[in-house]
Protein backbone atom coordinates (compact mmCIF):
# COMPACT_ATOMS: atom_id res chain seq x y z
CA UNK A 1 0.00 0.00 0.00
CA UNK A 2 2.86 2.25 0.79
CA UNK A 3 4.66 2.05 -2.46
CA UNK A 4 1.25 2.80 -4.33
CA UNK A 5 0.77 5.56 -2.31
CA UNK A 6 4.30 6.63 -3.17
CA UNK A 7 3.82 6.20 -7.08
CA UNK A 8 0.28 8.33 -7.26
CA UNK A 9 2.00 11.32 -5.32
CA UNK A 10 4.94 10.93 -8.23
CA UNK A 11 2.61 10.77 -11.11
CA UNK A 12 0.84 13.81 -9.46
CA UNK A 13 3.79 15.77 -8.96
CA UNK A 14 5.58 14.68 -12.17
CA UNK A 15 2.11 15.75 -14.25
CA UNK A 16 2.40 19.86 -14.03
CA UNK A 17 6.22 19.20 -15.59
CA UNK A 18 5.03 17.24 -18.25
CA UNK A 19 2.45 19.54 -19.54
CA UNK A 20 4.73 22.38 -19.59
CA UNK A 21 7.05 20.20 -21.47
CA UNK A 22 4.48 19.39 -24.18
CA UNK A 23 3.70 23.14 -24.70
CA UNK A 24 4.54 24.12 -28.08
CA UNK A 25 7.70 26.92 -28.20
CA UNK A 26 6.46 29.99 -30.14
CA UNK A 27 8.69 31.93 -33.08
CA UNK A 28 8.32 35.71 -33.07
CA UNK A 29 7.68 36.42 -36.91
CA UNK A 30 10.06 40.07 -38.05
CA UNK A 31 7.74 42.17 -39.99
CA UNK A 32 9.42 44.51 -42.13
CA UNK A 33 9.22 47.71 -41.98
CA UNK A 34 6.78 49.76 -44.28
CA UNK A 35 9.63 52.89 -44.35
CA UNK A 36 10.17 52.69 -48.24
CA UNK A 37 14.02 53.06 -47.53
CA UNK A 38 16.34 53.64 -51.17
CA UNK A 39 17.54 56.39 -53.44
CA UNK A 40 14.89 58.25 -55.97
CA UNK A 41 16.35 60.13 -59.00
CA UNK A 42 13.57 61.62 -60.71
CA UNK A 43 13.24 63.82 -63.57
CA UNK A 44 10.74 67.12 -63.14
CA UNK A 45 10.19 69.09 -66.26
CA UNK A 46 7.82 71.63 -64.68
CA UNK A 47 5.40 74.27 -66.61
CA UNK A 48 5.68 77.83 -64.62
CA UNK A 49 3.40 81.01 -63.65
CA UNK A 50 4.09 83.90 -61.86
CA UNK A 51 2.77 86.33 -61.07
CA UNK A 52 3.91 89.77 -59.08
CA UNK A 53 1.42 92.11 -57.94
CA UNK A 54 1.42 95.49 -56.10
CA UNK A 55 -1.88 96.12 -55.78
CA UNK A 56 -3.25 96.13 -59.29
CA UNK A 57 -4.18 92.87 -59.50
CA UNK A 58 -2.16 92.13 -62.15
CA UNK A 59 -2.82 87.82 -63.98
CA UNK A 60 -0.49 85.24 -63.65
CA UNK A 61 2.35 85.26 -66.40
CA UNK A 62 2.58 83.50 -69.18
CA UNK A 63 3.40 79.25 -68.96
CA UNK A 64 6.94 78.66 -69.89
CA UNK A 65 8.10 75.21 -69.97
CA UNK A 66 11.51 74.20 -67.65
CA UNK A 67 13.02 70.72 -68.77
CA UNK A 68 16.14 71.21 -66.73
CA UNK A 69 14.49 70.39 -63.17
CA UNK A 70 15.27 67.23 -61.37
CA UNK A 71 14.57 65.39 -57.88
CA UNK A 72 16.97 63.53 -55.68
CA UNK A 73 15.59 61.95 -51.84
CA UNK A 74 17.40 59.68 -49.96
CA UNK A 75 15.22 57.33 -46.89
CA UNK A 76 16.34 55.42 -44.22
CA UNK A 77 15.15 54.28 -40.85
CA UNK A 78 16.34 55.03 -37.31
CA UNK A 79 16.07 53.77 -33.87
CA UNK A 80 15.58 49.65 -35.32
CA UNK A 81 13.09 50.97 -38.09
CA UNK A 82 10.42 52.74 -35.68
CA UNK A 83 11.36 56.38 -37.43
CA UNK A 84 11.24 57.58 -40.72
CA UNK A 85 14.48 59.66 -41.96
CA UNK A 86 14.37 61.41 -45.13
CA UNK A 87 16.31 64.52 -47.04
CA UNK A 88 15.58 66.05 -50.57
CA UNK A 89 17.06 68.41 -53.13
CA UNK A 90 14.91 69.73 -55.76
CA UNK A 91 15.02 72.53 -57.94
CA UNK A 92 16.46 73.80 -61.91
CA UNK A 93 15.74 76.83 -64.04
CA UNK A 94 13.14 78.73 -63.16
CA UNK A 95 11.91 81.24 -65.81
CA UNK A 96 8.48 82.70 -67.52
CA UNK A 97 8.20 85.85 -69.29
CA UNK A 98 8.91 88.82 -67.80
CA UNK A 99 5.45 90.38 -69.35
CA UNK A 100 6.92 93.99 -68.23
CA UNK A 101 7.59 93.21 -65.01
CA UNK A 102 10.69 94.88 -63.18
CA UNK A 103 11.32 91.51 -61.96
CA UNK A 104 10.77 88.61 -64.20
CA UNK A 105 11.68 85.02 -63.44
CA UNK A 106 15.10 84.14 -65.32
CA UNK A 107 16.77 82.23 -62.80
CA UNK A 108 16.86 79.09 -60.64
CA UNK A 109 16.06 77.52 -57.95
CA UNK A 110 16.68 75.08 -54.96
CA UNK A 111 14.43 73.74 -52.15
CA UNK A 112 15.99 71.46 -49.32
CA UNK A 113 13.66 69.01 -46.80
CA UNK A 114 15.06 67.14 -43.98
CA UNK A 115 12.16 64.96 -42.63
CA UNK A 116 11.64 62.85 -40.04
CA UNK A 117 8.48 60.96 -39.17
CA UNK A 118 6.71 57.14 -39.11
CA UNK A 119 5.24 54.71 -41.93
CA UNK A 120 2.21 52.56 -40.59
CA UNK A 121 0.57 49.77 -42.46
CA UNK A 122 -2.80 50.01 -41.91
CA UNK A 123 -4.28 46.77 -43.80
CA UNK A 124 -2.70 44.79 -46.39
CA UNK A 125 -1.53 46.92 -48.96
CA UNK A 126 -2.38 49.96 -47.54
CA UNK A 127 -0.16 52.28 -45.52
CA UNK A 128 -0.08 56.00 -44.33
CA UNK A 129 3.16 57.73 -43.83
CA UNK A 130 3.50 61.20 -42.15
CA UNK A 131 6.82 63.28 -41.50
CA UNK A 132 7.80 66.80 -41.00
CA UNK A 133 10.56 68.60 -40.36
CA UNK A 134 12.94 71.65 -41.68
CA UNK A 135 12.42 72.88 -45.25
CA UNK A 136 14.66 75.87 -47.47
CA UNK A 137 14.24 77.16 -50.79
CA UNK A 138 16.70 79.70 -52.45
CA UNK A 139 16.08 81.12 -55.66
CA UNK A 140 18.22 84.04 -57.56
CA UNK A 141 18.23 85.23 -61.25
CA UNK A 142 20.37 87.44 -63.96
CA UNK A 143 20.89 91.01 -62.73
CA UNK A 144 18.30 92.75 -64.34
CA UNK A 145 14.65 91.30 -65.22
CA UNK A 146 16.15 88.26 -63.03
CA UNK A 147 13.88 86.02 -60.53
CA UNK A 148 14.05 87.82 -57.17
CA UNK A 149 17.14 86.73 -54.87
CA UNK A 150 15.86 85.62 -51.60
CA UNK A 151 16.36 82.24 -49.23
CA UNK A 152 13.43 81.46 -47.15
CA UNK A 153 13.70 78.86 -44.30
CA UNK A 154 10.53 77.50 -42.37
CA UNK A 155 8.74 74.06 -40.76
CA UNK A 156 6.65 71.62 -43.46
CA UNK A 157 4.06 68.64 -43.11
CA UNK A 158 3.35 66.09 -44.87
CA UNK A 159 1.08 63.01 -45.30
CA UNK A 160 1.19 60.10 -48.01
CA UNK A 161 -1.56 57.92 -48.80
CA UNK A 162 -0.05 54.61 -50.77
CA UNK A 163 -2.34 51.49 -52.10
CA UNK A 164 -0.92 48.56 -53.54
CA UNK A 165 -3.66 47.88 -56.05
CA UNK A 166 -1.90 45.02 -57.87
CA UNK A 167 1.21 42.55 -56.77
CA UNK A 168 3.34 45.04 -59.17
CA UNK A 169 1.40 48.05 -59.10
CA UNK A 170 0.85 51.10 -56.08
CA UNK A 171 -1.37 54.04 -56.58
CA UNK A 172 -0.17 56.88 -53.82
CA UNK A 173 -1.76 60.74 -53.20
CA UNK A 174 0.75 63.16 -51.06
CA UNK A 175 -0.37 66.91 -49.81
CA UNK A 176 2.43 68.74 -48.09
CA UNK A 177 2.02 72.27 -46.05
CA UNK A 178 5.20 74.53 -45.21
CA UNK A 179 5.49 77.99 -43.21
CA UNK A 180 8.53 79.48 -44.33
CA UNK A 181 8.34 83.37 -42.55
CA UNK A 182 12.20 83.56 -41.94
CA UNK A 183 13.98 85.07 -44.73
CA UNK A 184 17.60 85.27 -45.86
CA UNK A 185 20.06 86.75 -48.36
CA UNK A 186 17.47 88.25 -49.62
CA UNK A 187 17.46 91.36 -52.24
CA UNK A 188 16.84 94.82 -50.33
CA UNK A 189 14.04 95.94 -52.66
CA UNK A 190 11.98 93.35 -52.10
CA UNK A 191 11.15 95.16 -48.57
CA UNK A 192 10.27 93.29 -45.07
CA UNK A 193 8.65 89.58 -45.79
CA UNK A 194 5.34 89.36 -43.56
CA UNK A 195 3.91 85.65 -44.89
CA UNK A 196 5.32 82.83 -47.12
CA UNK A 197 3.93 79.31 -47.39
CA UNK A 198 4.12 76.68 -49.67
CA UNK A 199 1.74 73.80 -50.71
CA UNK A 200 1.94 71.02 -52.92
CA UNK A 201 -0.29 67.87 -53.75
CA UNK A 202 1.04 65.08 -56.03
CA UNK A 203 -1.38 61.88 -57.57
CA UNK A 204 1.60 58.83 -57.91
CA UNK A 205 1.65 55.67 -59.81
CA UNK A 206 4.93 52.88 -59.17
CA UNK A 207 5.24 49.99 -61.02
CA UNK A 208 8.07 47.78 -59.20
CA UNK A 209 10.26 46.35 -61.75
CA UNK A 210 12.70 44.58 -59.68
CA UNK A 211 12.78 43.70 -55.72
CA UNK A 212 15.08 46.27 -55.16
CA UNK A 213 13.78 48.97 -57.95
CA UNK A 214 10.51 50.17 -59.01
CA UNK A 215 9.65 53.24 -61.87
CA UNK A 216 7.45 56.30 -60.21
CA UNK A 217 5.51 58.63 -62.60
CA UNK A 218 3.78 61.15 -60.92
CA UNK A 219 1.81 64.55 -61.13
CA UNK A 220 2.50 67.42 -58.80
CA UNK A 221 1.25 71.14 -58.16
CA UNK A 222 2.99 73.28 -55.70
CA UNK A 223 2.49 76.73 -55.29
CA UNK A 224 4.57 79.49 -53.27
CA UNK A 225 3.30 82.05 -51.95
CA UNK A 226 5.19 85.08 -49.98
CA UNK A 227 4.06 88.82 -49.51
CA UNK A 228 6.25 92.06 -49.08
CA UNK A 229 5.76 95.07 -47.11
CA UNK A 230 7.96 98.66 -47.59
CA UNK A 231 8.65 97.22 -51.07
CA UNK A 232 10.37 99.37 -53.38
CA UNK A 233 10.96 96.45 -56.11
CA UNK A 234 8.44 98.45 -59.04
CA UNK A 235 9.52 101.89 -58.01
CA UNK A 236 13.11 102.21 -57.52
CA UNK A 237 13.37 105.76 -57.40
CA UNK A 238 10.60 106.46 -55.15
CA UNK A 239 9.73 105.56 -51.64
CA UNK A 240 9.85 101.79 -50.40
CA UNK A 241 6.57 102.24 -48.87
CA UNK A 242 4.38 99.41 -51.29
CA UNK A 243 3.25 95.96 -50.61
CA UNK A 244 4.24 93.39 -52.93
CA UNK A 245 3.12 89.92 -53.60
CA UNK A 246 4.81 87.29 -55.21
CA UNK A 247 3.54 83.86 -56.05
CA UNK A 248 4.56 80.63 -58.45
CA UNK A 249 2.30 77.90 -59.29
CA UNK A 250 4.38 74.91 -61.01
CA UNK A 251 2.56 72.16 -62.71
CA UNK A 252 4.96 69.23 -62.76
CA UNK A 253 5.08 65.52 -64.65
CA UNK A 254 7.79 62.91 -62.48
CA UNK A 255 9.28 60.25 -63.58
CA UNK A 256 11.46 58.70 -61.32
CA UNK A 257 13.18 55.45 -60.26
CA UNK A 258 13.43 54.26 -57.32
CA UNK A 259 16.34 51.68 -55.67
CA UNK A 260 16.50 50.43 -52.59
CA UNK A 261 20.09 48.97 -51.84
Amino acid sequence: MRFLALLLCSCLLAAPALAQAEEPVETPIVVPSPVPVGFLFAWKPTLLSVREDSGAGSEFGSDKLQLLRGLFRWTTTLFQEKLLARAEIEGGEFQSDTQGSQLGTDGVDLTLRALFGTATRISQGFTITASAGPITRYQWGIAEAGAPRIGIFGITTNLELEYRVAPLLTLSGYVELALTPIPYAAQKNLGNLSDANEFRIRLQVSLDVSPGMAVDLGYDFTRWHSSFSQSSVNSPTGAGDQALLLEAREHAITLGIRWKP
